[in-house]
């Protein structure tokens, strides 16, 4: 690696170790590119030329975060079942880790990060949908599975307010049930396939408690 990809390299782990401090510090709002760059004694522009804005930041420990649970499920390839099954559980390890304090809860969906979350996400979110279409060997195209991907989102979100605004109204496990059953009826999967894959799910989540490390979530 020549010297001044080493120098980049180190900068934006650095820039990473302390904005990932900052927001368990100061939480998403008061975590700031100047805050960041006055700690590590550089320009501003120093930080935008490796992550344009904070939710960039955010998104490569949601990407870690979503990395280290997809690799501890498939530490377990005999229990394997198919593509809807290991969404489902990748769905309810991350929100039971986001959710699980309020800290979380203010990193992950905060107002700001959302509304970019909704466009940034919509390409990977369809392709959930076309992996689980294609195990079940379901009809479908681009827009149908963009379309698929906007509802998925904007039900999760009224969820999450929902969640929040009447606590007592459902329990964790039931926010990721009604969650990961949105994403079967919209794979047009029938009920006893659901059913059973969620049940598969919850059975698999609390056997194998998760075992990651994150770097801003507790």
């Amino acid at each position: 690696m020549k010297e001044q990809d080493t120098e980049n390299k180190n900068l934006k782990d650095s820039i990473l170790e302390v904005t990932g401090r900052m927001f368990l510090q100061y939480g998403y709002s008061g975590t700031t590119f100047q805050k960041v760059a006055d700690e590590l004694h550089i320009a501003k522009g120093s930080i935008t030329y490796h992550f344009k804005n904070k939710f960039m930041i955010m998104e490569t420990f949601i990407d870690d975060l979503f990395s280290q649970i997809k690799e501890y499920i498939d530490s377990f390839p005999e229990e394997y079942k198919n593509h809807y099954w290991r969404h489902c559980v990748i769905y309810t390890y991350a929100y039971e880790k986001i959710m699980s304090t309020p800290r979380n809860i203010e990193l992950f969906y905060h107002k700001d990060q959302q509304q970019q979350w909704q466009e940034h996400k919509l390409l990977i979110v369809s392709g959930i949908y076309e992996d689980i279409e294609k195990d079940f060997h379901k009809s479908y195209d681009l827009a149908d599975l963009q379309m698929k991907a906007r509802i998925d989102m904007a039900a999760r979100s009224r969820l999450f307010q929902t969640y929040q605004e009447n606590p007592g109204i459902m329990t964790l496990r039931q926010f990721c049930y009604y969650h990961i059953y949105l994403i079967g009826i919209l794979c047009k999967l029938d009920e006893l396939t659901i059913q059973e894959n969620i049940q598969d799910t919850f059975d698999f989540v609390d056997r194998h408690p998760l075992k990651i490390s994150s770097s801003i979530f507790e």
